[in-house]
Protein backbone atom coordinates (compact mmCIF):
# COMPACT_ATOMS: atom_id res chain seq x y z
CA UNK A 1 0.00 0.00 0.00
CA UNK A 2 2.89 2.42 1.13
CA UNK A 3 4.16 2.09 -2.54
CA UNK A 4 1.62 2.38 -4.54
CA UNK A 5 1.25 5.72 -2.58
CA UNK A 6 4.59 6.82 -3.41
CA UNK A 7 4.17 5.68 -6.96
CA UNK A 8 1.45 7.87 -7.24
CA UNK A 9 2.60 10.76 -5.59
CA UNK A 10 5.83 11.12 -7.36
CA UNK A 11 3.79 10.70 -11.01
CA UNK A 12 1.15 13.74 -10.26
CA UNK A 13 0.76 15.69 -13.67
CA UNK A 14 1.51 19.17 -12.25
CA UNK A 15 4.91 18.14 -11.29
CA UNK A 16 7.75 18.84 -13.59
CA UNK A 17 11.50 18.65 -12.66
CA UNK A 18 12.29 21.61 -14.69
CA UNK A 19 11.15 25.72 -13.53
CA UNK A 20 8.90 27.12 -15.30
CA UNK A 21 11.11 30.24 -15.91
CA UNK A 22 13.46 28.10 -17.74
CA UNK A 23 10.87 26.05 -20.19
CA UNK A 24 8.96 29.66 -20.91
CA UNK A 25 12.51 31.26 -21.78
CA UNK A 26 12.41 27.93 -24.53
CA UNK A 27 9.62 28.49 -25.84
CA UNK A 28 10.25 32.29 -26.15
CA UNK A 29 13.42 31.58 -27.81
CA UNK A 30 11.94 29.17 -30.68
CA UNK A 31 8.81 31.52 -30.91
CA UNK A 32 11.25 34.34 -31.75
CA UNK A 33 13.37 31.79 -34.18
CA UNK A 34 10.06 31.01 -35.74
CA UNK A 35 9.21 34.24 -36.58
CA UNK A 36 12.42 35.76 -37.56
CA UNK A 37 12.71 32.76 -40.17
CA UNK A 38 9.17 33.27 -41.34
CA UNK A 39 9.75 37.11 -41.75
CA UNK A 40 12.75 36.58 -43.79
CA UNK A 41 11.61 33.99 -46.05
CA UNK A 42 8.67 36.28 -47.15
CA UNK A 43 11.06 39.11 -47.28
CA UNK A 44 12.95 37.61 -49.76
CA UNK A 45 10.19 36.47 -51.82
CA UNK A 46 9.34 39.78 -51.97
CA UNK A 47 12.07 41.33 -53.08
CA UNK A 48 12.39 38.83 -55.71
CA UNK A 49 9.15 39.73 -57.05
CA UNK A 50 9.85 43.50 -56.53
CA UNK A 51 13.41 43.09 -58.53
CA UNK A 52 12.58 40.19 -60.94
CA UNK A 53 15.78 39.11 -60.34
CA UNK A 54 16.18 35.88 -57.99
CA UNK A 55 19.84 36.48 -56.65
CA UNK A 56 18.49 39.37 -54.52
CA UNK A 57 16.26 36.96 -52.16
CA UNK A 58 18.82 34.69 -51.74
CA UNK A 59 20.10 36.24 -48.81
CA UNK A 60 16.70 36.35 -47.03
CA UNK A 61 16.53 33.07 -48.25
CA UNK A 62 19.34 31.77 -46.43
CA UNK A 63 19.02 33.10 -43.30
CA UNK A 64 15.29 32.42 -42.82
CA UNK A 65 15.96 28.69 -43.48
CA UNK A 66 18.71 28.87 -41.10
CA UNK A 67 16.50 30.52 -38.50
CA UNK A 68 13.68 27.95 -39.05
CA UNK A 69 16.44 24.90 -38.65
CA UNK A 70 17.29 26.42 -35.32
CA UNK A 71 14.05 26.63 -34.04
CA UNK A 72 13.05 23.06 -35.45
CA UNK A 73 16.56 21.88 -33.73
CA UNK A 74 15.29 23.69 -30.46
CA UNK A 75 11.89 22.65 -30.23
CA UNK A 76 13.32 19.15 -30.92
CA UNK A 77 15.61 19.44 -28.35
CA UNK A 78 12.79 20.80 -25.67
CA UNK A 79 10.07 17.86 -26.44
CA UNK A 80 13.34 15.29 -26.23
CA UNK A 81 13.95 17.00 -22.09
CA UNK A 82 9.86 16.61 -21.45
CA UNK A 83 9.72 13.24 -22.87
CA UNK A 84 12.77 12.36 -20.12
CA UNK A 85 10.67 13.33 -17.15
Amino acid sequence: MAIKRKVIKSSSIGESRRPRGKSLVWGVLILVCKVLGIAFLVQGFILQLATGILYYGMLHYAIGAIFGIIAWHLHKKKCEACAMK
